[in-house]
Formats: C-alpha cells, sequence, structure tokens
C-alpha cells in the first residue's frame, strides 16, 4: 500500500510538472542570499551586500529536502557571523568529521541543529562519496548521455545523487554549426539531505516554458538574460537541475554563442533523463575500477609531442591522475563554500591582493578574513573554470616549465612543496589574488608606521580597512570588541567610564551609531600617520596601536562632534 501511495504521489509530481503547475519559481528558497556587491570596476565594497535568488539543488519548495535545506540556511546565515568560533578551532580536529564530513559543521550546536532538521523532515545524511572520471558515468548511473554530451570528471553519493559539468555539441537541423555549449548536471536522489543551491541572480530574468523531451520526459526550460539558464526534471525519486552556462544575451566565455528557445530544447534532448529513475545505489567497487581503466587509457594514449612520455610528471613530480584528483577535491571545496578546507591548501606565507591594499598572511587563520574577497566572490566561475576540460587536444592541467602546474587558464597554480605534498600557490582573479611569498620585512628607515608604532604599515591599513567594513555593516559587538578597557565614553549627557565591551554597547548608539557614514567616510587607510606610538587615520578620528599581548586594538575613535570613545583621564 505505501509502495502504491509513493508512486502515486511521483507520478502527481511529474503530472505537475507537465500541466505547467511547477516552474523556476517554485524552486526558489524562500530567502534570498546575500552576495558581496562591487562597484563599476568589479571591487567589492566593503560592508555593501546586494541579495540573490537561490534555488534548490533538491527540489521543489514543498518536498522535505527543499524545507530542510531552507531551515539549514537560514540557521548557517545567523550562525558565527565573524567567523570567530571557527577561526578558534583552527587546524584543530573537530571530532565531528565522521558523521558530518559532507556538511558545514563544527561545533556542537551546529550538529544538534542538523540533527533535528533531518529528524524533522525524515532525512538521512550523506555517508560516502566518490570522485567518477568521464569515462566511467555509464558505470555510475547508466547511459543517460546522447552521443554529442561529454560528461566530465565530478562525484557520486551513496545513495545516487550526483554532480558534474560537461559540455555538449549542438548542430541538429537549423543549429547546425552552433559548436559547444558547456552545462553543470545535478541529480539529488530524494531522503537524503543535501545542502547545495545555486544562485541564479535574478528569477524574474528568465523565460519559461514547458517542454517535453525526446525520450518523453516533461520538463522546465528557464532561458536566462546572460551566462545561465535552467533545465529542471522532476522525475519522482530524484529532482535534476542542469545549470546552462549561456542565455538569450551570453556571450562565449563558456559557449559558443547565445543561445534562444530551440538551443535549448535540443540541449534537454540530449540527456535521456528516463535512464535516471528508478534511483539505484551506485556500485562503488564498479565505479573505482572503470575510474582505474580510464586513467590506464589516458597514461597509454600515444602523445603528439615527442618531449617525454609525461611531460606533466617530468615539469611537476606530479602524475596526471593524481594532479586531477586535486584540482576535483579544490574546485568542491570552493563550489561548496569550505572555506577552512580550502585556506589550508594554500602554501605560506602568501601575499594578498585585495581593494584595500597587499598583505601578507602566514596561516589559514590569517588568510580567512580576505576568503569572500579574493575567492567567495568568484567561487562559481573559479570552480566551474576549475573542472572544465577543453578538446582532448588542448590541455586541461598544464605547466609552463616552472614547476608548477595550472588550470581555469592559469587562475589557479599548485604544485609540490618540499614536505612532497601538494598545495596552491597561486588564486588569482580580475578583482583579486593570492599568491605565495612574503614582502619584504620593514625598514625602519623607509616605513615611519612601523619605526614609530611596530605596526607594519600594510597591517595598520588592514586594520583601518576592517573597521570601516565592521562599522558600515553594523557589526557594534566586533567594534566594542576592538577597543582598550577601560575607555571614556563621550555622548551628550556626559562622560562614561566603562570597564568592558557589554558596558560600552549601552552607549554604542549615541557615541558611534548616530554618526557613523561620516566615521567611515573618514576613516581613509591610504592617510593613516603615526604619533606618540599610536596610529592615527583619517585626521585623528581613530588612533590604535599594540597592546601587551601583540594585537591591535583602538585606543579613540571621535566622531566631528566630539562624541565617540577615548582614554580615560
Amino acid at each position: 500500500m505505501l509502495a502504491a501511495v509513493i508512486c502515486a504521489l511521483a507520478a502527481l509530481s511529474v503530472a505537475a510538472a507537465a500541466t505547467g503547475l511547477f516552474g523556476l519559481r517554485d524552486a526558489l528558497l524562500p530567502e534570498k542570499g546575500s552576495v558581496n556587491m562591487l562597484d563599476g570596476n568589479g571591487i567589492v565594497v566593503p560592508g555593501e551586500y546586494e541579495y540573490r535568488d537561490f534555488v534548490s539543488l533538491s527540489g521543489y519548495q514543498d518536498t522535505p529536502e527543499s524545507r530542510a535545506l531552507a531551515e539549514w540556511q537560514t540557521f548557517l546565515a545567523g550562525y558565527d557571523e565573524d567567523g570567530s568560533i571557527i577561526s578558534a578551532i583552527g587546524n584543530a580536529p573537530t571530532g565531528f568529521e565522521d558523521r558530518y564530513g559532507f556538511y558545514l559543521v563544527y561545533t556542537q550546536e551546529m550538529a544538534d541543529k542538523l540533527e533535528e532538521i533531518i529528524a524533522k523532515y525524515g532525512l538521512r545524511l550523506h555517508t560516502r562519496m566518490e570522485i567518477v572520471m568521464p569515462g566511467a558515468w555509464p558505470a555510475a548511473a547508466g547511459n543517460f548521455c546522447g552521443e554529442n554530451v561529454t560528461a566530465y570528471s565530478g562525484y557520486i553519493y551513496e545513495n545516487g545523487t550526483f554532480r558534474f559539468d560537461g559540455e555538449a555539441e549542438l548542430g541538429a537541423g537549423e543549429l547546425k554549426g552552433y559548436g559547444a555549449i558547456e552545462y553543470q548536471f545535478s541529480r539529488s536522489v530524494r531522503g537524503t539531505f543535501d545542502d547545495v543551491a545555486l544562485n541564479i541572480g535574478d528569477v524574474s530574468d528568465f523565460q519559461e516554458w514547458e517542454y517535453e523531451t525526446a525520450d518523453g520526459t516533461p520538463v522546465t526550460l528557464g532561458l536566462g538574460r546572460r551566462n545561465r539558464s535552467i533545465i529542471m526534471a522532476d522525475l519522482g525519486d530524484s529532482f535534476i537541475l542542469v545549470n546552462v552556462l549561456t542565455g538569450g544575451e551570453g556571450d562565449d566565455t563558456f559557449s559558443s554563442a547565445p543561445i534562444g528557445w530551440e538551443e535549448l530544447e535540443e540541449l534537454a534532448d540530449s540527456f535521456r533523463f528516463s535512464a535516471l529513475t528508478p534511483a539505484e545505489a551506485p556500485d562503488f567497487d564498479a565505479i573505482l575500477w572503470e575510474n582505474e581503466r580510464y586513467l590506464e587509457e589516458q597514461e597509454n594514449q600515444p602523445l603528439e609531442t615527442e618531449e617525454t612520455e609525461d611531460p606533466l610528471y617530468d615539469r611537476t613530480g606530479m602524475r596526471p591522475e593524481v594532479a586531477r584528483e586535486f584540482v576535483l577535491m579544490l574546485a568542491e571545496r570552493i563550489a561548496d563554500g569550505k572555506k577552512r578546507e580550502v585556506a589550508e591548501l594554500l602554501v605560506y606565507p602568501s601575499q594578498v591582493e585585495v581593494a584595500a591594499g597587499t598583505f601578507t598572511v602566514r596561516s589559514p587563520e590569517e588568510f580567512l578574513p580576505y576568503y569572500d574577497e579574493v575567492i567567495g566572490q568568484n567561487c562559481q566561475g573559479l570552480s566551474t573554470a576549475m573542472t572544465w576540460e577543453p578538446t582532448p587536444s588542448e590541455p586541461w592541467i598544464f605547466s609552463d616549465g616552472s614547476g608548477l602546474a595550472a588550470v581555469a587558464d592559469g587562475a589557479v597554480w599548485f604544485g609540490l612543496t618540499e614536505e612532497n605534498v601538494i598545495r596552491v600557490f597561486t588564486i588569482q582573479t580580475d578583482q583579486a589574488a593570492v599568491r605565495s611569498g612574503e614582502g619584504d620585512s620593514p625598514d625602519p628607515n623607509e616605513d615611519e608606521i612601523y619605526a614609530g608604532t611596530g605596526i607594519e604599515r600594510d597591517a595598520a591599513k588592514a586594520f583601518v580597512w576592517d573597521l570601516t567594513d565592521l562599522l558600515s555593516g553594523g557589526k557594534r559587538e566586533k567594534v566594542a570588541e576592538l577597543f582598550v578597557y577601560p575607555c571614556a565614553v563621550h555622548v551628550a549627557g556626559g562622560v562614561f567610564t566603562v570597564n568592558t565591551p557589554e558596558e560600552l554597547l549601552a552607549y554604542y548608539d549615541e557615541a558611534i551609531e548616530l554618526d557613523v557614514e561620516t566615521l567611515v567616510d573618514n576613516l581613509d587607510y591610504h592617510s593613516i600617520f603615526t604619533h606618540n606610538g599610536l596610529v592615527g587615520a583619517g585626521d585623528g578620528t581613530a588612533w590604535f596601536g599594540l597592546v601587551e599581548d601583540g594585537g591591535i586594538r583602538l585606543f579613540s575613535l571621535w566622531t566631528p562632534q566630539g562624541l565617540g570613545v577615548g582614554p580615560v583621564s
């Protein structure tokens, strides 16, 4: 009886999609997600965010999987917002790796919340994941790709949920000669919690219509304005979403040209969606065997160059399959927003190049404050570019003879360290970069800030930058923690001594928040100076310096009206 009910519900779900009851808006997460706002030059504006539409990769809004995802995303948005908890954990094991290794869980509170959510919706957690090489997809999920479709490397979970990037050649009928179109394919099997969502920008930018594919599967198609379009199929026991990397006004960044309805329909016809249902657990042994066979075939292919039998290995010391697995792992962690794990893969010390200047970081903890500007705002493009494999005649991973290998057209460089482990030496985008190495030690004769305060000029500029970010973002608790205590609060009603951040917060609105926009405008990190062992910014708007524990703290912060926080007289 239960099986009959499940089958009936699955049939109703498919029928609803076919009759237009479900569309792209029905897959939206209930709350928009915030992303960094960029100025006209593509630079992050401190403290400024814009909200975008996100869709669940697990199904429509009313499914248990998507409702669970919405609750989890809401929880994460308000938890450890400043990253202080994860920073305190550092590189130490959290103790949550075994059960929650595929999820962003690093405290008991997060574990309890996730358990509460999956119990509420009757879901399981993922327990195993394996990489799937291009030649292993038939063993992993069956023959669901047409002859014109290429599936690149990806990954699959124990329940059959999988994701990969790929390319298709469009050229049937009137479309002859269009060329390659790139996509990202996702299947989420019902019954297991999946924490992945897709930023689609503005849902109103999409033209939607219902379509029946060549194999008889009803799908929803969404033609986007720029470099994104969508194919969705509800198969009952799983949900398919294909993220197509071009649109009605798209360029040739990822695909040959813009597309229209006909091209999107032909791409949908290129997949045999019916072959993906019923969903079955993958045979991991068969996948691993096919992976090995694929790698052996690649190694045994005759090389066009006579330079060596294995140019990548000779130039970098890394076997192609090992380099490939490292790239896939890095791309997955970037796409999943696993900031800590990505930071741990970098070489240290490194130079971070961001809008505020160039700064030396010597550990993952020091890099994490810069993560969003360097990687976070570019995570989708980076992860996509890293897993994109051109035609067989073009190198996906290449080396220039420097001892390092590169992917994504040189956006990411990686190689072996002295400890014989693979680490990332460079990640660079149009807006920011992180590169191995450190700047020259400050010369007291050339750096008056360092000579007068013991604080490197770059560190002082970064402190001012972070302070303006906290002020403009309304992070009053974090601002209060920056002051030296005790201190004196100057407000219209008088001067009051406070001994803790909690006491200062009682006066925060009157002392700081009422004129916070002027404070932010006056705090120019380019014009810092030194006096009496402290660093000044904004003609004395803020004064800060080193304290006994080696940290940098605020000694005063003044508004033009003379209100604010200063030392005790």
